[in-house]
């Protein structure tokens, strides 16, 4: 199995779950009340799939430290967010659907985004450090 396919089978499920669990509530009275919980959904399994994506591309770039690994996975999901908020101007400005009604709001998303991405990430070092702990 090619390492693409086996990233798409272990990771890929989780940022494609979220889009249509965004598409689902788009246009339902739900979309804005769960607008925070979808971003920060999506910061998390945007960080998980970009923590697997590292393993994937290692041939590319070599094995990542510990410290850089956490660090580039973070940083990837925060771009993914901000390019996502890009996505949602430009729907805007093009098709005026008035998805962002306020740079507050814009501002929350990217907060949701990185608070999903940090969550995700404390969850892996935890399951990390568990999983090395010795028996007792």
């Amino acid at each position: 199995m090619t390492p693409l396919i086996r990233l798409m089978l272990r990771a890929g499920w989780a940022p494609v779950a979220v889009l249509i669990f965004h598409r689902v509530i788009f246009n339902t009275p739900w979309r804005q009340p769960l607008d925070f919980v979808m971003h920060y959904s999506g910061g998390v399994a945007i960080s998980y799939f970009l923590w697997h994506a590292l393993d994937c591309f290692a041939s590319w770039f070599g094995t990542l430290t510990a410290f850089a690994r956490y660090l580039f996975t973070f940083a990837l999901a925060c771009t993914v967010g901000l390019f996502w908020e890009f996505a949602e101007l430009l729907s805007d400005v093009v098709y005026h659907t008035h998805i962002q009604h306020s740079i507050h709001e814009t501002m929350r998303d990217l907060i949701a985004d990185a608070t999903g991405a940090m969550t995700t990430l404390a969850l892996v070092f935890g399951a990390r450090c568990f999983a090395r702990r010795p028996e007792a």
